[in-house]
């Protein structure tokens, strides 16, 4: 008997491992919000245009990769609620990853709470610094997610009391 079948015939699940649909839905998710703050700050900062009198005004595209940076980080904040019950807390019951688990739970925490404070704060002082913790935790939490990703892989739990091998 295959170990993957044995598995299955003991009711038990490799924790953490998602399905291949689930996996790339994430993957595709988070490339995607990252890529997407990436180009926006390069727009913001880096790219402008000059109009007729001489004065520098933000590119055009600035705002469509706002918009885009926020479709897609809506996608990641409900990417995170269907991750919850089978990714990360019986991850963190079964003690896999935590280092790199609770690092990337408070990256995506904080970038969920900054990302919606920018929505909101209307004072300039307060918006701009919002704007930095913001972008700099973002652009690093693409580290912290590939090195929890290249962690070891899951490992096998026994069936729970309410899974039909227990019964």
């Amino acid at each position: 008997m295959s170990k993957s079948r044995g598995r299955a015939a003991q009711g038990g699940k490799r924790t953490g491992v998602l399905p291949v649909g689930r996996r790339r839905l994430l993957h595709g998710l988070a490339i995607g919000t990252w890529l997407t703050g990436a180009v926006w700050l390069v727009f913001h900062y880096f790219v402008r245009t000059v109009d007729q009198f001489g004065f520098e005004n933000p590119h055009p595209q600035q705002q469509w990769w706002l918009i885009a940076h926020a479709v897609f980080s809506f996608g990641a904040v409900w990417m995170f609620g269907a991750l919850w019950s089978d990714h990360i807390v019986r991850g963190w019951k079964a003690r896999l990853r935590r280092p790199t688990g609770g690092t990337l739970f408070g990256v995506s925490a904080w970038l969920t709470l900054t990302g919606c404070a920018l929505y909101y704060i209307g004072n300039d002082f307060w918006r701009e610094w919002t704007s930095l913790a913001h972008w700099i935790v973002g652009l690093l939490a693409l580290i912290v997610f590939v090195i929890h990703f290249r962690k070891k892989k899951g490992q096998v739990l026994p069936p729970g009391p309410g899974s039909a091998a227990a019964d």
